[in-house]
């Protein structure tokens, strides 16, 4: 892959290997490929797509099936094990099915394309391919910036009190400075908001994956109130900084899963809230914020509230954000291993109205999820044990082995062949398989009798 820049912008072109014993084809590959976006090389034979392979890095590889000494399925088999970054796709001019997967199977090939191509699909096919790999190079740039700053963090947690006093008071001057423009104020504010969220997100909890839900939703709720513009900003924010207490707690607590954690644990995590209050409070235009965090674990019947606060005195905003949250948590699988659909988590919340959360709002919820734009499970999600699959259950996720390879995507309904696929697939491996399915209609009635 070479970089270049035009503008603003990066210009990728990555470099593509065509393997072909026919020299027309090849042509028409390397016609059919922009030159702008592609470097293309030519191979009539497979031993001689693995030498060019040695001398050049190749992005992705296109290979026909059927060739003289070695096969297409043979020679992607050797690239997948000795370049497997390299992107790999099949050209097969033949119907016959089984070879096709065996081909695929055994070249852990990324895609199939039969011949004669249609030229559009083709090209969409190959930048498919190629932005999932380019996505996944920034990722790999952004998971060392991401460790860096887990560095960095863990040297701030080891004197907490003091580095995070010295951070609001670094930040309390600066807005004293920026109080003769009230511009400056709410530009300064800003970027506060976003340094912090900017840490949550590099800090990578379950929650803060999430926060962003998480305040779309406060937002939504809050309309619903008779509140200023300002009001419903703050309570936005609150959600999107609900949980920047997280920075300041050890990696064994931030990051073991809410349904994992003992008695112990919970109250240790639950922690955050406060941390958060100390950092922000100071801040006068975070103050409102901060309470909000303070606040969002406070029971609504005031049981075991250790701020003696219940119902109405308990902030709105906080209030809001303890459903928006949860809400969020339930249809994601944050605080349950399992993720529930949005009329499944409404009435999870319904059940404790009243007592964790205030009616009100949980009507609230209930008339602003068809607003709130993010992607919900038709229905909830149950794990299955193999031997209790049965045909017509739909996958809610994909199907992975312990080495990561994908056995059945998600959406797939299982039919009688597919389990038995599955099940022996279990009893040769010893691997025991989670596998996620959508609830039945009748299993959603028992848990609302429930």
């Amino acid at each position: 892959m070479k970089q270049s820049s035009k503008g603003n912008n990066e210009i990728y072109r990555w470099q593509v290997l065509c393997v072909d014993d026919e020299p027309s084809i090849l042509r028409s590959l390397r016609r059919l490929l922009p030159k702008q976006y592609y470097e293309v090389f030519i191979a009539e034979s497979g031993q001689a797509g693995l030498e060019i392979l040695k001398q050049q890095t190749i992005d992705l590889v296109i290979s026909d099936m059927r060739m003289p000494l070695m096969s297409g399925a043979e020679f992607l088999e050797q690239v997948a094990t000795l370049y497997p970054d390299t992107v790999r796709i099949l050209l097969t001019g033949y119907a016959d099915i089984d070879s096709t997967i065996k081909a695929v199977n055994r070249g852990r090939i990324h895609r199939y394309v039969q011949k004669p191509w249609d030229t559009d699909d083709l090209l969409s096919s190959l930048e498919q391919e190629m932005e999932s790999k380019r996505l996944k190079l920034e990722n790999i740039k952004l998971m060392s910036l991401v460790e860096a700053q887990n560095e960095e963090l863990k040297e701030l947690n080891s004197a907490l009190e003091e580095k995070v006093q010295q951070r609001t008071e670094q930040i309390r001057k600066t807005l004293i400075d920026l109080q003769r423009s009230h511009q400056q104020v709410k530009e300064q504010v800003r970027a506060i908001i976003r340094v912090f969220y900017n840490l949550l997100s590099l800090k990578g909890t379950q929650g803060s994956q999430y926060s962003h839900e998480v305040s779309q939703l406060c937002l939504l709720i809050a309309k619903r109130f008779e509140l200023s513009d300002f009001e419903c900003m703050n309570i936005k924010l609150s959600g999107l900084l609900s949980e920047v207490g997280v920075l300041c707690l050890n990696d064994q607590i931030s990051h073991k899963p809410q349904y994992y954690m003992n008695a112990e644990e919970l109250v240790a995590y639950k922690k955050h809230a406060e941390l958060a209050f100390k950092a922000m409070s100071p801040v006068v235009h975070l103050s409102s914020i901060a309470l909000s965090v303070l606040h969002q674990f406070d029971r609504f019947d005031g049981k075991d509230n250790s701020s003696s606060l219940s119902g109405e005195n308990i902030p709105l905003g906080a209030r809001i954000l303890a459903v928006a949250r949860d809400y969020i948590y339930a249809i994601r699988g944050v605080s349950a291993d399992l993720r529930y659909s949005a009329e499944g988590a409404a009435q999870l919340l319904m059940q404790k109205s009243d007592i964790i959360y205030d009616p009100d709002i949980i009507n609230h919820l209930i008339q602003v999820i068809p607003d709130l734009h993010i992607e919900h499970l038709e229905r909830n999600e149950k794990v299955v044990s193999t031997p209790k699959l049965e045909s017509g259950m739909k996958l809610s996720r994909d199907v992975l082995t312990a080495s990561n390879l994908l056995l059945l995507p998600e959406g797939h309904v299982m039919t009688w062949q597919t389990i038995k696929r599955i099940q022996s697939y279990v009893e040769s491996s010893n691997e025991v398989l989670r596998i996620y399915v959508y609830s039945s209609q009748e299993d959603e009635v028992n848990a609302t009798i429930n």
